[in-house]
């Protein structure tokens, strides 16, 4: 049953209280908390402490009489779109990689360090099969698009976490040839859609 809250008078249920003793709701609680851990964080600072952040200097980012935006939202927006990954993409990479895990062990390239050309080859043969005009890989039965996903999953994640050994040669001309035999696009008009 809904009960209200002492300070904003806001309805919440009990379940959604943790911490107040069921007086405050959620958000007030919060903001309270806050208060509390800001206020004893100055406290404690000793005189040196002259660039000691508190909660006064913060970006200000929750108004209580703005718009009725989530304060969270402009949060996310912030932070990588990772709903933005197609889940078919996904899903198949995911499939690929538990065929590699049973395989070769689960994150294997974690405890081991890899090739960085081991991984592009691979990658690149799949793509190559895809593009020539074979769907699936004959072995595991799944999109040679989802092999190649995998092989760049795992090479990305080696980088990430100091796995990798770069074994590339050393650099050319690829970058500034591609820019060279790019034509440039223009558009006059925003595209229509009918």
């Amino acid at each position: 049953m809904p009960i209200p809250c002492a300070r904003c008078r806001t309805e919440f249920e009990p379940a959604d209280s943790v911490g107040s003793d069921f007086q405050l709701c959620q958000d007030c609680w919060e903001r309270d908390s806050s208060r509390l851990w800001w206020s004893m964080i100055a406290a404690l600072a000793l005189p040196e402490d002259t660039d000691l952040m508190t909660e006064h200097d913060l970006p200000r980012i929750f108004n209580l009489d703005g718009a009725a935006e989530n304060p969270k939202d402009r949060v996310g927006a912030g932070k990588p779109p990772l709903h933005l990954i197609p889940p078919a993409a996904e899903i198949l990479e995911a499939v690929v990689m538990g065929l590699g895990a049973r395989k070769y062990g689960e994150f294997n390239w974690r405890t081991s360090k890899i090739r960085a050309t081991v991984y592009i080859a691979a990658a690149k043969r799949h793509l190559a099969q895809w593009l020539d005009g074979q769907d699936d890989d004959p072995e595991s039965g799944v999109s040679h698009l989802a092999h190649a996903r995998a092989c760049l999953g795992v090479l990305l994640d080696a980088i990430a976490t100091g796995n990798v050994i770069d074994d590339r040669p050393p650099a050319g001309p690829g970058a500034k040839l591609i820019q060279k035999h790019t034509k440039a696009v223009r558009l006059t008009s925003p595209l229509q859609l009918r």
